[in-house]
C-alpha cells in the first residue's frame, strides 16, 4: 500500500521514558499508509537501542542511524530524503503527537496544499483531554499568506496571526508546527541549514512559506510540546554568541533574497528577532545559573553585547506595543539603563523573572488605562 504520511523523529540522547512515550503514542495509531522514521543522531545513551527495539517488531517503524553526529538540521534533511510518504511531519522525540494525529492527517492527504499549519499545546506531565477533529475544520488561507508567514518566520513577528485567522496555539515557526507536502519541498530544494545549532526551523520556514502558493490551517491541536527543563531553550550554552551570530547571518541572507530594501520587514526584524536573540543571550548565556564565568567576566560580556550592533540599535528602537511580548519590556528597560546588577539578580532565576515581568506588565497595563482615562477626561473638558 502506498505510504501517505511519514513522521520523522529526531532522536539524540533522549531520556528513556520520554522517548518510549512518544514512540508508543505514535504506534497506537500507525496504519499501513503511514511510517515512523526514528533517526538517531549518534546517541551516546540508550536511545539507539530503544529505537532498534521498536523497529525490530514493527514493519511500520524504520530505524536510521546517522553516520556521524551532525545536528538537528542534518537529521531533518535526512527525513526529507528518506520519507516515502506524500506528506512529511517533523517531530522531536521528547514531545507527543495528538492521539488523533494520524487519522486527522490522513484525512487531508489528498489535498493539493503545500503546507498545512496546525495548533499545538505545551504540557509538562500529561496532555489535556482530547477530542477527535471535525472533518470540516481545514481552512484555506488567503493568497498572500505564504509571504506574510515568511516575514513572520524571519522576523519572529506574531502580529500576522490575527490577520490570517490563526489562533495563539498555531506555532508555524517550528518545523513541528505544520505538515509539509514532500513534492513541494523537493521542487524548491528546501533544506534545513546544516551546522546551525539554534532556530534552524525559522530559517527553513522563511523559505518554505515564501514559495508556498497554497497554505491551509487546521485549528486543531496535533502536537504537544513538552516543557523540558533540560531542553535547548532552558540550558546554558557556552557557544551561544557564535550560534546566534550564525543564525543572524542565515536570516540576513533570507532578507536580502526575499525582502530586499523593505523598510517594513527591516523594522519588524529589528524590533522582534534581534531583541529576541539578545534576550536569549542574556537568559541562556550571560546570566544563566550554570555560567562558570566570574562576575567580572560576565559583566564584560554583558556590556560587549548591549553596546555592539545590531543589539544596541534594537534596544534603542524597541517598541513593546508592536512586539506584543510583555516579558521583554522589563529586561529591555534594564539593558537600556545598563543595570547589570538588577539583571544578574533576576534573569538567572526563571521563577523570579516571571514574577517581576508579570508585575511590570500589570503596572504597564495600569499606566495605559490611566493614560486613556486622562486623555478621555481632557477631551471632555475641551468639548
Amino acid at each position: 500500500m502506498q505510504i501517505k504520511l511519514s513522521v520523522g523523529v529526531a532522536v539524540y540522547n533522549i531520556d528513556e521514558p520520554l522517548l518510549r512515550a512518544f514512540i508508543e503514542g505514535a504506534l497506537r495509531q500507525l496504519t499501513d499508509e503511514t511510517e515512523l522514521l526514528l533517526i538517531d543522531d549518534c546517541s551516546t545513551n540508550n536511545s539507539g537501542n530503544i529505537c532498534r527495539e521498536y523497529a525490530a517488531v514493527n514493519s511500520r517503524v524504520r530505524y536510521i542511524l546517522m553516520k556521524k553526529n551532525g545536528g538537528l538540521s542534518r537529521v531533518r534533511n535526512r527525513t526529507i530524503s528518506e520519507a516515502k510518504g506524500k506528506w512529511i511531519f517533523f517531530a522531536d522525540g521528547d514531545d507527543l503527537l495528538s492521539d488523533y494525529f494520524v487519522e486527522t492527517a490522513l484525512r487531508f492527504c489528498e489535498t493539493d496544499y503545500d503546507i498545512i499549519i496546525h495548533d499545538r499545546l505545551k504540557f509538562t506531565d500529561r496532555k489535556t483531554k482530547e477530542r477527535p477533529c471535525k472533518a470540516f475544520d481545514l481552512i484555506e488561507l488567503q493568497a498572500d499568506a505564504g509571504r506574510m508567514l515568511s516575514i513572520s518566520c524571519v522576523c519572529l513577528d506574531p502580529s500576522f496571526h490575527a490577520q490570517l485567522g490563526l489562533s495563539s496555539r498555531a506555532f508555524y515557526h517550528a518545523a513541528w508546527g505544520a505538515v509539509y507536502r514532500k513534492d513541494y519541498l523537493l521542487s524548491h530544494n528546501l533544506q534545513f541549514p546544516e551546522g546551525q545549532k539554534k532556530a534552524q526551523d525559522s530559517v527553513f520556514n522563511t523559505q518554505a512559506y515564501y514559495y508556498a502558493k497554497k497554505v491551509a490551517y487546521l485549528p486543531y491541536v496535533m502536537y504537544y510540546y513538552r516543557n523540558n527543563p533540560k531542553g535547548i531553550t532552558r540550558r546554558y550554552s557556552a557557544d551561544l554568541p557564535e550560534v546566534q551570530q550564525s543564525l543572524l547571518l542565515h536570516l540576513d541572507a533570507c532578507i536580502r533574497t526575499f525582502f530586499p530594501n523593505d523598510p517594513d520587514v527591516e523594522a519588524r526584524y529589528l524590533n522582534n528577532r534581534i531583541t529576541s536573540v539578545l534576550i536569549d543571550l542574556m537568559r541562556l548565556y550571560v546570566f544563566h545559573k550554570d555560567n562558570p564565568g566570574t562576575r567580572k567576566e560576565r559583566k564584560k560580556a554583558f556590556f560587549s553585547l548591549i553596546e555592539s550592533e545590531p543589539y544596541h540599535t534594537a534596544l534603542q528602537c524597541f517598541d513593546p506595543k508592536t512586539s506584543g511580548r510583555w516579558r521583554w519590556h522589563l529586561p529591555v528597560a534594564l539593558m537600556r539603563k545598563k543595570q547589570f546588577a538588577l539583571l544578574d539578580l533576576f534573569v538567572g532565576s526563571e521563577s523570579l523573572y516571571r514574577i517581576l515581568c508579570a508585575i511590570d506588565k500589570r503596572i504597564s497595563e495600569f499606566e495605559n488605562a490611566l493614560g486613556k482615562d486622562l486623555r478621555k477626561a481632557k477631551w471632555y473638558s475641551t468639548h
